[in-house]
């Protein structure tokens, strides 16, 4: 299930009691529990105005095929059009779009022209899943909704995509194992708009906060962005590149805008990917919060984690 994550910047102190034994998280992954609660969510949202935004934010309307339009006039798939092409991928590259949700994302680039897409997702649901995805016939997406399936096609892809959804695996670096299986030598993981929880404070101000699991029960765990690099990239991966929260007003982030730095802007233009740019930048903001003279973040809840497959 993929939801547009929150950005946790910087949180309240005292806004929440300093308990964490509060939180049993045993939220469910199933998609059938999911299914039934986006259902009673759609009653509510029928007389709660809160729980109606929630939906729109996250592209979770009743009515399906308006959530799709909506996320295709976010700028979302224009953005990470450009940063494969900025990666030298092309509209032939075999992509796979893993912990797809409904598929928004799939078939955003599919009108894009990209011509080998796979959505990947173990929900096969109507609301929560690939089921409306499933029901079109305007794309050649291809669409897998069981592990053996996803097993069989290994060292297909060029590239992979995730948007929010690396935070509800269970066991990443095994997840993220099959996910480097089914990639090409050589090849990009693009890991969008993670949920990010970067000291105990995040992680309890997000949980109290967060719009499903304080509401449905839904497991939502943040890790520390560094905590994410570390287990992708014990996995067989390297980390080649960050887009950092405040590049172009939070472009990745659909439904989030933030001031602009042109400085800014023009600087992870110019370093995306070279040596002593923004991987760097990354590390060093990590090892001064660990220091505990961190300012502010930006490097380290980021827009885009840019991976790539490596030799082991």
């Amino acid at each position: 299930m993929v939801l547009r994550p929150q950005v946790i910047v910087s949180a309240p102190s005292g806004s929440f009691p300093d308990d964490l034994d509060c939180f049993q998280m045993n939220g469910y992954e199933d998609p059938g529990e999911w299914e039934a609660a986006m259902k009673r969510a759609f009653i509510e949202a029928r007389s709660d105005a809160e729980v109606a935004q929630l939906l729109r934010t996250h592209y979770l309307e009743e009515n399906v095929a308006a959530s799709f339009v909506a996320y295709r006039e976010s700028g979302v798939p224009e953005a990470v059009d450009g940063l494969l092409k900025r990666l030298g991928l092309s509209l032939q590259t075999p992509v796979a779009d893993i912990g797809c949700g409904r598929g928004h994302a799939a078939h955003a680039m599919a009108r894009l022209g990209y011509e080998k897409l796979t959505a990947m997702d173990p929900n096969d649901e109507w609301y929560t899943g690939t089921g409306f995805l499933r029901s079109l016939d305007d794309h050649n997406i291809r669409i897998v909704n069981h592990v053996d399936e996803w097993g069989k096609l290994g060292g297909s892809f060029g590239a992979i995509i995730s948007s929010g959804t690396v935070h509800h695996w269970h066991h990443i670096p095994q997840i993220a194992i099959d996910t480097r299986r089914a990639m090409q030598p050589g090849g990009y993981w693009l890991m969008i708009a993670e949920y990010f929880a970067n000291s105990a404070r995040d992680l309890v101000d997000g949980l109290n906060s967060h719009p499903t699991a304080t509401r449905y029960g839904s497991f939502e765990w943040a890790y520390p962005a560094s905590a994410y690099v570390d287990l992708i990239q014990a996995s067989g991966f390297l980390l080649v590149g960050v887009i950092p929260l405040h590049y172009r007003g939070a472009l990745f982030y659909s439904g989030c805008e933030l001031p602009f730095d042109d400085k800014l802007d023009q600087w992870v233009d110019a370093n995306l990917t070279l040596p002593g740019g923004t991987v760097e930048e990354f590390w060093s903001e990590v090892d001064a919060w660990r220091r505990g003279i961190g300012v502010a973040r930006n490097y380290t809840v980021p827009q885009v984690l840019i991976f790539k497959r490596v030799q082991i």
